[in-house]
Parts: C-alpha cells; structure tokens; sequence
C-alpha cells in the first residue's frame, strides 16, 4: 500500500486527506495541532513544526508527501524530504518564491508575462515608497508586504489606508519587516481562481472557484483567508469566457517555464492563480504554491480521478488530466465569534451534528476529551454538492445552522448565482 506523509492540519489538508483516503492510501500526517478530521483519516499523526522532517518518524518508508500550507514550503521542506529521497507534491523552495515573495512574482512576471501586471514599484526605502506614490496616484495605490501575511496583509488606499500618511507608515513598517514591499496600482474587475495541478512543465486545470475574502455579508469589512466558496456544475464562471480562462492558463504556463529559466527547478505541485477579468484583459492578482483554502475543498470533494494516481503523475512528471463530478459546489467557513479581530472568542467548544448531509472539514480547531474547540481562525468549512449552485447552497446552509457555539458564518455565500 502506498504510504503519503501529509504536511498541514487545516480544512484544506483534511480535505487532501479525505481524497487520498478515498484513494486507498496509507496517511501519515504532520499537524501543529491535532484535526480531528485528518486524524481519524490517518494511520499514525504526529505534533510538531511542519518543517521539522527529522522528527517524523518512519519516513523511509514514505512513497511521496504532499504540502498543504505555504509556510513550510517558504522554509525548504520539500528540499529536505527530497535530499531524503521522499517525492514532495509542493514546489522546492526556490520556486516556491513565486507565492512567498510578492518582489519575486512582480519581477518574474514582468520579463515572462508583462501585460498580465498592474503598474508597480518596489521599494527598498521612503524616497522609494514617496516614488511610487507619484507615478501610480495616491488613490490607485495597493500595498502589498513582500513575505507571508497569511491572506491578510494587503492594504488598499481608500478602505484600509486613509491618505498618503496612512501609506508611507505601513510601507515602512512592511519594508522593516521584509526588506522591501510592493506598491501597484489597483486593479478593478471581477475575481476568478484557477488551480492547477503542476508537473514542472505542464499546467492542468481544476474546475473554477469563486471565492469571498471580505468578513461580513455585502463583501463588507476586513479581508480573511475566506469566508466561502462556490463552483458551478459545467466547472466555470457564468462571467468567464473561454478566452479569459485560456488567458489565465497562458499566463500560469508562462510563470512555470519562467520559474523553471531563472532557478534550474521544476515547479511540481499546485499552482494557485488569483486574477481580475478587467477591461484591458486578464491580470495577475497573485499566484500561490498550493492549494486555496477553501478552493481546495471545493474541486477535491468532486474529483472523480484518484488523488492518488493525480499526485504520483505530477512527482513522475507526467501530470494526468483528472475528470470531475458534474456538480455544483457551495462552501461557507464557520469562524468564531469576533473573527476577524482582537476580540475573537478562543477555546470555545464547537458543537457538530453527528451526521449531516454536507462533507464538513476541520479547519484551526483542536480536539480535546472527544471535544472540538476553537482556536481564534476558522473553524470548519462545510461543503455540499448539488446538481445547480442554488441546490448546493441550500444544502450547505442548512448543515451551516446546526454547527452549535460561539460561531458565526456570512449567510450570503454564492447568494443569487
């Protein structure tokens, strides 16, 4: 039986998880803190620092693993396990800069794909921050921290920067923290996310994802890693063309073989592109070396193909082209109270049905006593299918109503799709 080391302990590694089991393999996981959901998938769990590979036990006999979250891709771990002769599904760390360094991508993507980026500047110093201010306009600016924010370190002028003081103090403030930060002018459009399995030279869509970043009901208040998703049963966007989704494959293949010209790496893994749809064509938002979270539970869920056999294509790098259910998704996140903010409600016990009719995926929470808890993020991702978008959200709301706690959810998720 093949035997998969899996890095991560969120909804969207249990998700993974879930997949694989379907596929028949053996787990062995590595989380900061104990998913009860990836835990009863699992043959053997073990706690500790996702990048700390020494302390696993029994990776000689490890087939391959595969890296859920981005923070231990930013710190090598796919270079040790592969100095170990473990295959790694998640990109070394070198190419994995493509997420882990907002100056890396703009850089790469102005020689390989330059139409495809807003205007931008990168400042090292103030002289550089006040630069940036005159040539893109004050009320076009979007700062954009160098290194990980976890989803929440992007300020735009206008809703989190107020005026020019605003922009040169979080400028600063990211340049002390990072060396350097991006500012680029703001792009308007539509969203859209297109993930790809990656096998150092080929790109293979999932079906599309549209997410919601924004805290409340109305796309209103501050940015999270997400609140929700939903994905449509044909597996595109009623407001995507098909020109706009081969534009957005164009630019991902272009990103690979950039990656692959500049560090003499193969990109092996997921690739997560975020884009806008505007006027002037499709654009670059960001790019990350994994899976979305929630995106990941989204097309997982209705992946027909093995993950299994998907993710030993990507290491053999020969990527097969996987099929998917023809259905329809809706996720929405269940967070604590307070989330996101000071003020969020921790170590309170979330009640979940014994059985709903939605999947349910474990996000940050902890198990204790037989006891699930929150942690301070998101809490649990429930996620149902359905032959149309209106069916699947009417499933997933219903299941949503029944989590018990100190919890909260946006009630607008997919709402009028």
């Amino acid at each position: 039986m093949t035997r998969v080391l899996l890095i991560g302990h969120g909804a969207r590694e249990h998700a993974i998880a879930a997949a694989l089991h379907r596929a028949g393999v053996s787990l062995v996981s590595r989380m900061v803190m104990r998913n009860p959901g990836i835990a009863s998938l699992s043959e053997t769990v073990s706690i500790g620092d996702l990048s700390d590979v020494e302390a696993i036990e029994g990776l000689s006999s490890i087939d391959y693993a595969v890296v859920g979250p981005e923070q231990p891709l930013s710190e090598g771990v796919a270079d040790a396990l592969e100095s170990r002769e473990i295959p790694c599904v998640g990109p070394r760390k070198a190419v994995a800069r493509i997420e882990t360094s907002k100056i890396f991508a703009r850089e790469l993507l102005s020689e390989v794909a330059p139409s495809a980026i807003p205007a931008y500047v990168v400042a090292h110093n103030a002289s550089d921050v006040e630069t940036a201010i005159v040539e893109i306009g004050l009320e076009r600016i979007v700062v954009k921290p160098d290194g990980l924010t976890g989803g929440k370190g992007v300020r735009i002028f206008g809703e989190h920067l107020n005026n020019k003081e605003d922009v040169l103090a979080y400028a600063q403030q990211m340049i002390a923290r990072d060396g350097g930060v991006v500012l680029e002018e703001r792009l308007e459009g539509t969203e859209f996310t297109v993930q790809s399995f990656v096998d150092g030279r080929h790109v293979v869509p999932m079906p599309l994802v549209r997410d919601y970043k924004r805290a409340y009901d109305d796309d209103k208040g501050p940015n999270t890693g997400s609140m929700g998703s939903y994905s449509q049963a044909d597996h595109g966007l009623d407001y995507l063309s098909k020109s706009d989704i081969e534009s957005a494959l164009s630019i991902m293949r272009a990103a690979i073989d950039g990656l692959r010209k500049r560090t003499g790496l193969e990109y092996k893994g997921i690739l997560y592109g975020q884009f806008m749809k505007t006027s002037a064509g499709v654009k670059v938002i960001e790019f990350n070396a994994r899976f979305g979270d929630p995106e990941a539970m989204n097309v997982l869920t209705i992946m027909k193909t093995s993950a299994d056999d998907m993710f030993q294509s990507i290491i053999d790098g020969h990527v097969k082209t996987p099929q998917f259910d023809p259905l329809a998704t809706v996720c929405v996140y269940v967070v604590p109270e307070g989330y996101p903010g000071a003020a969020v409600v921790r170590d309170a016990e979330i009640r979940v049905p014994d059985t709903t009719k939605s999947h349910l995926y474990y996000a940050s929470v902890y198990e204790r006593s037989g006891k699930v808890y929150t942690t301070g993020s998101r809490s649990i991702g429930i996620l149902a299918t359905g032959t149309t978008v209106a069916d699947a959200r009417e499933q997933a709301y219903e299941d949503v109503r029944r989590v018990g706690g100190r919890v909260r959810y946006r009630t607008d998720i997919a709402k009028g799709v």
